[in-house]
């Protein structure tokens, strides 16, 4: 199985350079002031939905899932191949966000409870990705990439929607993302754990799908 992860992270090294260097990029536009925080952490969530996303497009391709059907790992190792590098995408990007948050704490001179906000806020790229790959992963492995493209916007629309208008509408309001310290924390748990029910799901439809 962990040949599996590791042909998606060779697959996924081109996308991950490019998301990063643009991360990197709007870290510095948020330095500078000329975006907000918020954008920024709606960037990375996109980005732990769109690398797992791409790669069913990949493999679509290349017809993958013939061959590996085949492989000792079988239906259910491809799933579980995938679940764990969606896992490991979203860790990363969760790491990822807290260092450049940390970074841009410092360098902005933030201090107290506006750099709290900025690391708490650093929590939800991971917590959204792990959410939305729980519900697109199933749709994914039954209706295609392209098809499933059609849930992927729906799902972006949504996450951006609810990430930058809550981040803007708690600014608005004057409220501090420190008094939801514990929500926002149990976040990214509660996004790994909505990943058990979809990997089941996942597995009952790719085991029983015509290849």
């Amino acid at each position: 199985m962990m040949g599996l992860v590791k042909k998606d992270l060779y697959l996924s090294v081109s996308m991950l350079r490019s998301y990063v260097l643009v991360a990197a990029i709007f870290a510095l536009l948020t330095l500078f002031g000329i975006y907000e925080i918020s954008f920024f952490v709606t960037y990375i969530s996109v980005m732990c939905i769109m690398i797992p996303v791409n790669l069913f497009a990949y493999d679509e391709q290349a017809r993958w899932d013939k061959y590996a059907a085949a492989l000792p790992a079988g239906r259910a190792g491809v799933v579980r191949g995938r679940y764990l590098f969606t896992i490991l995408v979203c860790a990363g990007s969760l790491v990822f966000a807290l260092l450049l948050q940390l970074v841009v704490s410092q360098a902005s001179g933030a201090q107290g409870q506006e750099r709290v906000d900025l690391l708490l806020s650093g929590l939800l790229p991971a917590a959204y990705g792990c959410l939305m790959n729980a519900i697109l992963l199933p749709l994914l492995y039954k209706f295609g990439s392209q098809k499933g493209r059609i849930y992927l916007i729906l799902a972006l629309g949504v996450g951006v929607g609810v990430i930058f208008g809550g981040l803007t509408a708690l600014r608005e309001m004057g409220l501090s993302l420190s008094r939801l310290t514990i929500p926002l924390l149990s976040l990214p748990v509660v996004g790994l754990l909505a990943l058990l029910p979809s990997y089941l799901l996942s597995q009952h439809i790719f085991l029983h799908k015509d290849l």
